[in-house]
């Protein structure tokens, strides 16, 4: 039980994931944008995009990204529980700065720089029955109710770069980026009753190093749309628990995450380059904590969009 909701809390910067899509934007002048909804089993990602040209070989843009996730589960390796979590996370990505340094009709090449920032939500309630509470010395409650709530805020430097190519009948886009050290501050209230008599408070201040991405976005014959995501965060953290004698603790714990997605689409023309977008899309997470088994969650979404192809 403790551990998943402790991976409950930490699985939250797999959503630090960031697509660099090229492809999918829409141009107007010099200003330009994106909208791409992603729909889950248990709620929805909505990444918006908006960029401006200052210059032929000067840009800058600024993106956005509102998760929702709200599901019922049982607690790990507790049959007769029940978890509600409700998370809700907003990130902003903002390149103020990015330069192309190749730029041909069929090619263009970039890198720049800003900030990343995250402030994220989760909430959880629920109960759970553990008769083996009952033969402790002296004995428990074997049902007991949880509550807990903590949010989260994450912000640092962000260096991006990439690359497009376009042909006839095959288009690629490539794009990579870290944030070498991001700071992170936090708070999160914990209550299990009547297990333990007075709830938990906890805030901290910290430092995480790195957070990694990848994106790999291509099209096939104007059709067919495959996207390969990858990305890596860790960090050093102190944890919301308690001991054998039910008190509560805050031990740190190293954790590492990452996450590996996969999606294909059907592409449907609409004229003018382009295109209704409609797929498939699944995710592999896994949590490492300290040397441990990692934790792994896989889940799958729906993808309906539309999407520009070439330029």
């Amino acid at each position: 039980m403790k551990k998943r909701g402790l991976v409950l809390v930490f699985l939250l910067l797999c959503f630090l994931m960031y697509s660099h899509a090229e492809n999918q934007r829409f141009s107007i002048g010099n200003f330009n944008f994106s909208l791409s909804p992603k729909i889950l089993k248990d709620g929805s990602i909505t990444d918006i995009g908006l960029g401006l040209a200052y210059t032929d070989a000067w840009s800058g843009e600024v993106r956005f990204r509102n998760t929702s996730v709200s599901k019922n589960e049982e607690f790990q390796d507790v049959a007769d529980s029940l978890n509600a979590v409700n998370e809700s996370i907003f990130e902003v990505f903002f390149l103020p700065a990015q330069y192309s340094f190749v730029k041909t009709p069929a090619m263009r090449l970039w890198a720049g720089g800003g900030l990343y920032y995250e402030y994220n939500r989760l909430e959880e309630k629920g109960f759970f029955n553990m008769p083996i509470l009952e033969q402790l010395n002296p004995p428990k409650e074997r049902v007991n109710s949880y509550t807990s709530e903590s949010s989260m805020h994450i912000f640092g430097p962000l260096l991006d770069a990439g690359g497009v190519y376009n042909a006839e009948w095959f288009s690629l886009t490539f794009s990579a980026g870290i944030a070498p050290v991001f700071f992170l501050q936090s708070a999160r209230k914990m209550d299990i009753v009547p297990l333990i008599a007075q709830g938990a408070e906890y805030d901290q201040s910290t430092w995480g190093s790195p957070y990694f991405y990848l994106s790999l976005d291509g099209v096939i014959f104007k059709y067919v749309n495959i996207v390969l995501l990858y990305d890596f965060v860790q960090l050093d953290y102190k944890i919301v628990d308690f001991d054998l004698g039910f008190n509560w603790i805050t031990p740190e714990q190293k954790l590492v995450s990452q996450s590996f997605k996969i999606e294909a689409s059907a592409l449907a023309p609409l004229g003018g380059g382009i295109r209704a977008q409609i797929g498939y899309g699944f995710t592999f997470d896994s949590t490492q904590i300290d040397s441990g088994t990692p934790v792994r969650e896989n889940r799958q979404y729906l993808i309906l969009t539309v999407k520009k192809i070439g330029g």
